[in-house]
């Protein structure tokens, strides 16, 4: 299994695709600090794969940052958690509503990458910014909280890029987290493969190439509805092609979201519900 503290190198290689992405003629969003994050260790794997390979990384970041976008917007929630937020610059490139606060979470050297980069380039945060290095199998909510974040006021949560690296017994503990500390009203994104993802022909050499460089997809969930619902939330499911996260970008054949027995990577929105006792 991938630990959480093995999950640096990943970050690298997702700010090399949102550099390849805003090199595009029309892309789909523009991330002008994202090749200088990306660094060597970024170039260089990006240089191996083939360009196909990554609009699903493309896609899903695009899907986040409307959610994100839309849930502040709409939502009128001016908290927002980014865990695990790696070499994210999307404090820096959205539209924030005024009074919104950006926690991000994440390793320590991976966030001081991220601050030195944007410091030399003059990067200045469109939201309230508080960066915070913790290791997210510590005691991360405590950290949160003496931050400065309020559970008892609707938050929205991004989880992107990184619960396929850990196994079911990280995963659970950390989506339970959240819930402990998500207000009523608050919302909750992040993405997931199911079980036949990992052995299915059609994402075999995706999966062989993530073995191959150190960073095995492990974690699946095969029903988030339903695992949400568990936990007080009512969720919905789209994938890179749906209607939703297609963006006229998808060249693959289409997947129904649902379709038994096929690999999905899941892209997951769900709302807390409010407890009946307080409608």
């Amino acid at each position: 299994m991938l630990s959480i503290n093995q999950l640096a190198s990943t970050a690298f290689w997702t700010a090399s695709v949102r550099a390849l992405e805003s090199q595009q003629a029309a892309p789909l969003f523009h991330d002008p600090w994202a090749a200088a994050l990306a660094g060597a260790e970024g170039a260089a794997w990006i240089a191996n794969r083939p360009p196909d390979s990554v609009i699903p990384i493309i896609l899903r970041t695009r899907y986040f940052d409307d959610f994100l976008e839309r849930i502040t917007q709409q939502e009128n929630i001016r908290q927002v958690v980014l865990l695990a937020a790696g070499l994210d610059t999307r404090a820096f490139r959205l539209n924030w509503p005024e009074q919104t606060r950006l926690f991000e979470l994440d390793q320590a050297d991976v966030l001081a990458h991220k601050e030195a980069v944007l410091q030399s380039a003059g990067g200045q945060p469109r939201s309230q910014r508080q960066v915070i290095p913790i290791d997210l199998t510590t005691n991360w909510p405590d950290v949160l909280l003496h931050n400065g974040f309020d559970p008892q006021t609707p938050s929205l949560w991004l989880l992107e890029g990184f619960l396929f690296y850990l196994a079911h017994e990280v995963t659970t503990p950390l989506l339970d987290a959240v819930t402990s500390l998500a207000a009523p009203g608050s919302w909750l994104g992040f993405d997931v493969v199911n079980t036949p993802t990992l052995t299915s022909p059609l994402t075999q050499k995706w999966v062989a190439m993530q073995a191959a460089a150190g960073a095995p997809w492990v974690g699946t969930m095969d029903d988030p509805i339903a695992f949400l619902a568990a936990r007080g939330w009512q969720a919905s499911l789209t994938q890179a092609g749906a209607a939703d996260a297609h963006y006229g970008r998808w060249p693959f054949p289409i997947i129904p979201v649902t379709m038994p027995n096929m690999p999905h990577n899941w892209y997951v929105t769900a709302q807390k519900m409010i407890p009946d006792a307080e409608m």
